[in-house]
């Protein structure tokens, strides 16, 4: 999943994603999350490949390492081919778009 650097820290550095894009075991930890709820992991430096360069708002791809009793969610740094990633941001863009329209049509023509 993609998230984005939303600050950096001594313990890591803190990622925000959809909540929509956990798999539906991960979902059990969190009663009524919403789809387009925004949620905040910790990538911990341990974690981090050195020579790694992340900057705040930075797009990131992240996976679920562990979700903990209290509700914490630790991340890992998952590596992805550039061009793959963009493609599916891009992608993700495209479709926002399109609903984007569509509804912007739908209150025209009422």
């Amino acid at each position: 999943m993609i998230g984005r650097v939303k600050s950096i820290s001594r313990f890591g550095i803190f990622i925000t994603f959809l909540a929509s894009e956990l798999s539906s075991e991960e979902r059990t930890f969190f009663e009524d999350v919403s789809d387009t709820l925004f949620l905040t992991g910790l990538l911990r430096w341990s974690d981090v490949p050195k020579g790694e360069r992340i900057q705040k708002n930075d797009a990131v791809t992240i996976a679920v390492k562990e979700i903990q009793n209290d509700g914490k969610i630790d991340l890992t740094l998952t590596q992805e081919d550039f061009r793959e990633k963009y493609d599916k941001i891009l992608a993700r863009t495209g479709e926002m778009l399109q609903v984007l329209r569509l509804q912007n049509q739908r209150g025209i023509n009422q």
